[in-house]
């Protein structure tokens, strides 16, 4: 009996961890679960809201790091409208002087109190046509009409004043508190509360005219692309060798690989080699002789 549970907990943790590995893309944006975010948005009363509910380490859905400096990053929301099309980018302050997009949240009244949404990744975290769209449990050939989600009522409501949020590196609301970033294995059991059938993957675009206008103001910060594209590895390997005239070498090589298609491999060989030779004299009318070596030559070079 007790085999068979140790049996069936192997293949559920092995179940599991092949479940991660899906889930995973390998890129930055596997720390922004993009159902968690529509979650968020869905369950804020506003554009200013959401953005507070982005930024709060106890929701779980923020492990973002941009700028690599150990803590998950601010994000702040921009909505880009245009009459009855908004584009609300999250956007990471990367440097004092650089941002970068990391999603956006795209909707469009395409009918009177109906309105398409979608949230699409940017291809720089999260690779191309990377979408997620709330979802009919019962029929996925529905597309789901938010005009009753309440952030959407406030947006296409009358009082609604374009958000565009105030914060920069270094100064944030009086609320906030940053926090430490966590690896992939502590970060994704905590989102995957929120992959379930209220959202999907989606293949077309619902809101042309969205995101028409939000890509002519796509922002995007170079500091990022350069470092989140470099990605050094260093080895040393150390052996020894003998070669055909019986000299002892040691070799020690330091290969640098990069990701960065413009970086270059660097190899440094050492070669340390010691040869000695004996030659046998007798001394002069001695009947008793000795062996006197020669000085030992080594010779260093680097290739």
């Amino acid at each position: 009996m007790k085999n068979i549970i140790c049996l069936l907990f192997l293949l559920g943790l092995g179940t599991y961890s092949f479940a991660q590995d899906i889930d995973s893309t390998g890129m930055e944006g596997d720390n922004l679960d993009l159902n968690g975010v529509l979650e968020l948005f869905k369950e804020s009363k506003d554009v200013e809201d959401f953005e507070k509910k982005l930024n709060t380490e106890s929701n779980g859905v923020n492990n973002l790091d941009l700028n690599q400096d150990g803590e998950v990053d601010y994000i702040r929301v921009v909505d880009y409208a245009d009459s009855n099309a908004h584009s609300l980018a999250l956007q990471v302050p990367v440097t004092e002087t650089e941002s970068q997009d990391v999603a956006v949240i795209e909707m469009e009244e395409v009918e009177e109190d109906k309105v398409n949404l979608q949230v699409i990744g940017d291809s720089e975290l999260y690779g191309e046509e990377y979408m997620i769209e709330p979802a009919d449990e019962k029929n996925s050939n529905i597309i789901v009409n938010v005009n009753t989600w309440r952030p959407v009522k406030h947006i296409y409501g009358r009082r609604y004043v374009t958000w565009r949020s105030p914060y920069r590196l270094g100064y944030y609301p009086t609320w906030y508190r940053p926090w430490k970033r966590v690896s992939w294995a502590i970060y994704h059991p905590r989102v995957v509360r929120y992959h379930r059938s209220s959202y999907r993957r989606a293949t077309v675009r619902r809101c042309h005219r969205a995101h028409r206008y939000y890509y002519s103001h796509r922002v995007h910060s170079p500091y990022f692309l350069k470092s989140s594209k470099t990605i050094s590895i260093k080895s040393t390997k150390t052996g020894v060798t003998q070669t055909s005239n019986g000299a002892v070498v040691k070799k020690q090589t330091t290969v640098k690989n990069s990701a960065n298609p413009t970086s270059s491999t660097k190899v440094e060989t050492q070669k340390k080699s010691t040869q000695t030779e004996n030659n046998h004299r007798k001394r002069p009318g001695g009947t008793g002789g000795k062996t006197k070596p020669r000085n030992t030559k080594s010779s260093r070079g680097r290739h």
